[in-house]
This record gives structure tokens, C-alpha cells and sequence, in this order.
């Protein structure tokens, strides 16, 4: 079979058959968009973060280029941070992968890991129409009581449940291509797939938190 680079068409693949793309992006022998997929989730979740207003309010004086520079910087930083954490997760990833026997490269597991991010990718279906919302909210300080009246007025409760609802499925959706994406990867079930998301995730967590409970103790 000819190798190729992963095209847009899996992006949408991904979703529903994540097993059966993930094994075509494998077999394809070259670029899996590792990076490229942690950086585009990273922007898309970006989306409804403060914008340049906001910055320029806590920022007052601020020339213009200064602040676009200033979040450009951010962004880089930000991104960078993304990227390394997914090699970070990887590395545990792969290490309880193979302790359940599973059979797999690092490099493909962190590639399985950053296509189990599309679910990101693709929240920029909700994330605009919330930040074109937010834009319009009057949030100038004001009575607390009247503030709330207002966002309830104005159809935030409702677009917060909306808002929830599409975040919780994007949770989900991220383990069920994440599961089935390792479990390939690695060659073993999308149930093993789970546990070892779980466990990647779940365990740096419990260490943090047991070195801090040791350390003020």
C-alpha cells in the first residue's frame, strides 16, 4: 500500500472509527501530525479565552503591537507547554501500556494520544458562537444581584448549560478515540486503551498530591 500523510478526512474518521483510521495513520509510515494536532487543539481551545480588550483594560497604556506581541507570547509558551505534557503523558502511557502487555513505539503512542485530541479540534463548532456571546456580555462592575438578573436575562444560564453539555461530550468523545487510538497502537483492546489513559492521567496526579501532603507533613 502507498504511504501517505494523514488528510483532513480523518479528522473526521477519527470521531467514529477511530480503530480503522488510527491503523491507516500507522501504517502510513511518515508524519502522524503529532505536534501539528497538539498546537491546532491547543489554539481551538484558546477560542474563548480573554481577548486582546481584556488585556488592554488590565494593561492600561498598552500600545497595540506590545499587547498582540505579548499574546503571541503567551500563546508559544502555552503550546509549548501542551506538547510537553503529551510527550510527558506518553512516556507513562507507554510504560503501563507495555506492563499490560501491550506491544508498541513510544512515537506511537504519543501519536494516539494527539489524534485523541480531535475531539478539541473540532469544540471550535461551540467555542466561536460562546465567544461571539461573551463579546456582547455587559460585564462592567456593578451590583452583584443586577449582574446575575442581567447574564440570566440575557440567555447565560442557558447557553452555560448548552456550553456544559458540549464539554462533558467532548470529554467523552476524547476518551472513546484516545481508548480505541491506544488500544491499536499498543495492540491490545480499546478497554485496555481506557485503563491506560486512566492510569496515565491519574497517576501523576496521586503522586503531586501524595509529595505535597509528605512535604507539609
Amino acid at each position: 500500500m502507498e504511504s501517505r500523510v494523514p488528510s483532513l478526512k480523518d479528522l473526521a474518521t477519527i470521531i467514529y472509527r477511530p480503530r480503522q483510521t488510527f491503523r491507516r495513520i500507522l501504517d502510513s509510515g511518515r508524519d502522524r501530525w503529532t505536534i501539528e494536532l497538539v498546537v491546532l487543539a491547543f489554539i481551538c481551545a484558546s477560542v474563548t479565552d480573554p481577548d486582546i480588550r481584556g488585556l488592554l483594560e488590565a494593561l492600561p497604556g498598552l500600545p497595540l503591537h506590545a499587547a498582540l506581541a505579548l499574546i503571541a507570547l503567551a500563546l508559544l509558551c502555552l503550546a509549548a507547554m501542551w506538547v510537553v505534557v503529551l510527550y510527558a503523558v506518553a512516556g507513562i502511557a507507554t510504560i503501563v501500556g507495555r506492563w499490560l502487555d501491550g506491544k508498541g513505539t513510544a512515537a506511537d503512542v504519543r501519536a494516539a494520544l494527539a489524534w485523541g485530541l480531535v475531539p478539541v479540534v473540532w469544540s471550535i463548532v461551540f467555542r466561536i458562537p460562546l465567544a461571539v456571546y461573551h463579546s456582547r456580555l455587559d460585564l462592567r462592575p456593578r451590583d452583584r444581584g443586577q449582574m446575575l438578573f442581567d447574564f440570566v436575562q440575557q440567555g447565560g444560564l442557558t447557553v452555560f448549560i448548552v456550553f456544559a453539555t458540549a464539554q462533558i461530550l467532548m470529554y467523552v468523545c476524547i476518551l472513546f478515540v484516545a481508548s480505541n487510538a491506544l488500544g491499536e497502537a499498543l495492540r491490545f483492546s480499546s478497554w485496555k486503551g481506557l485503563a491506560t489513559v486512566v492510569i496515565s492521567i491519574v497517576l501523576p496526579i496521586v503522586l503531586v498530591v501524595g509529595a505535597v501532603i509528605a512535604f507539609q507533613s
